[in-house]
């Protein structure tokens, strides 16, 4: 989708009260269709409104349960290599979710990314798929736990 398009769009969606939308997203997702519904379910500006206390406890849970030996994720201050990278996850979330060999039940990023944790077998990301370090369910955690993970990678950046 070009730059005017987005432009118009995040107008329209704004002027709407659908959602505060960002004018400038990553440039993978210029390259991904949009569907304006899914884009207003995603607030693009969270990471600046992240509650610093919530991240904080995420980045607790996440290094406590070792996603940093196989995840990137600069927030966490982790670099493993094995599994796909957890920067930017609130994008990427939303592109997998339009992901035509995506099967889960999500229809949101938040979604997407507490399924990820607990159901970790509903979708492989693309590379990963032959992987014989598929990442493990998270079922085992508390409920807090899985919301605090969920909390850092949806509002980190």
């Amino acid at each position: 989708m070009n730059r005017l398009c987005l432009l118009l769009l995040a107008a329209a969606l704004s002027l709407a009260g659908c959602t505060s939308v960002s004018l400038d997203p990553p440039a993978m997702m210029t390259s991904v269709a949009v569907a304006p519904t899914v884009i207003a379910k995603l607030s693009t500006p969270t990471a600046l409104q992240a509650s610093t206390e919530k991240m904080e406890q995420g980045v607790v849970v996440y290094r406590s349960q070792y996603c940093g030996v196989c995840h990137r994720l600069t927030a966490a201050e982790t670099t493993g290599e094995f599994g796909p990278s957890h920067d930017g996850l609130a994008w990427t979330a939303q592109a997998r979710l339009m992901d035509p060999g995506y099967v889960g039940h999500a229809t949101t990023p938040t979604d997407y990314l507490h399924e990820s944790i607990v159901a970790p077998d509903l979708y492989f990301v693309e590379g990963y798929e032959l992987s014989s370090h598929h990442m493990p369910s998270y079922v085992h955690l508390q409920p807090q736990e899985i919301e605090a993970i969920v909390y850092l990678l949806a509002h980190q950046r």
